[in-house]
């Protein structure tokens, strides 16, 4: 069976690297579509190479829809798999390949396959359950093109964060699985890690120094108001799912909110994101709850 795989790369404010990155993957795939989510930022780059699409979305419309205009431009192109990257996320050299014969593998032994995708993540290993990976991040996923037609577009409401792991949740309902391409290693930035301080000093653990991932504020408000929405929806039919997920998450919030230096942003965060996760409010966080988050008023 010949294959057609297009990568699909949402762009918000395209950092410089983006164009090294591109021209590498180029070698892997055979097209590569890049979705400027509302920055128009991607001419910058000065990339002309063949085979290389730029879908402009008029305003920041979010991951879920860069993410479902991509894949309708690679449906429109031919594609029969799509490989999901982030703009500072790259695939090592024959990652496409690797993923291809595992899917061939995989589809001989009975598998029903929704993704292959990478054993590490930013350094960090994927979490697995029966064997299959556990709620990964969009970030190198090689996803036939059927699984995408049988599954769904992506929702696109949540804006930012937990729209991959929506999207796990309902293949894995469609009976799918998350094979891991063992061994594999995507690069791709998690966040920014910032010292852990106790009484204004640096914690030093066994000779090392300790950090706390860290997510501005917006983002843990994403966070919490996206993953209480997930409980809402898929709680009850998927609940050890959810609690697994959301245990891990909860974990991550945590943290922001006890140990970063913007401790009361983190806090009020939180408190919106579950607050407006319990009433499903979706879409693009709002200028006032910006404002609320920051602590700054608007003025008279």
């Amino acid at each position: 069976m010949s294959h057609f795989v297009i990568a699909v790369i949402p762009v918000f404010h395209a950092p410089p690297a983006l164009a090294a990155r591109v021209t590498a993957l180029r070698e892997q795939v055979d097209a590569v579509v890049l979705v400027d989510d509302g920055t128009h930022s991607t001419a910058a780059l000065g990339l002309e190479l063949p085979s290389l699409h730029i879908v402009e979305i008029a305003e920041n419309s979010g991951i879920g829809n860069a993410l479902n205009e991509g894949v309708q431009r690679a449906r429109e192109l031919g594609a029969t798999h799509v490989l999901t990257l982030d703009q500072d996320s790259s695939a090592p050299d024959g990652y496409v390949e690797g993923a291809l014969r595992i899917l061939a593998a995989s589809a001989a032994s009975g598998v029903e396959v929704a993704a292959v995708v990478p054993e590490f993540v930013g350094g960090q290993r994927v979490l697995l359950r029966d064997g299959f990976a556990f709620d990964p991040i969009q970030a190198g996923q090689l996803i036939p093109m059927s699984v995408l037609d049988e599954v769904g577009p992506y929702r696109s409401d949540l804006f930012i964060d937990a729209v991959d792991s929506e999207f796990s949740i309902r293949a894995e309902e469609h009976g799918l699985h998350f094979v891991v391409a063992a061994g594999a290693q995507i690069a791709h930035e998690l966040g920014e890690l910032v010292p852990l301080t106790v009484f204004g000093r640096h914690l030093v653990i066994a000779g090392k120094p300790r950090h706390v991932l860290y997510h501005a504020p917006f983002r843990t408000y994403y966070m919490v108001r996206n993953s209480t929405i997930l409980v809402r929806v898929f709680g009850r039919r998927r609940r050890r799912w959810m609690l697994f997920r959301t245990r891990k998450m909860a974990e991550m919030v945590v943290g922001c909110v006890v140990l970063s230096p913007d401790r009361g942003a983190q806090w009020r965060a939180a408190v919106a994101g579950l607050s407006d996760g319990l009433r499903g409010v979706t879409g693009r966080i709002s200028e006032e709850r910006l404002r609320a988050i920051r602590g700054s008023r608007r003025r008279p």
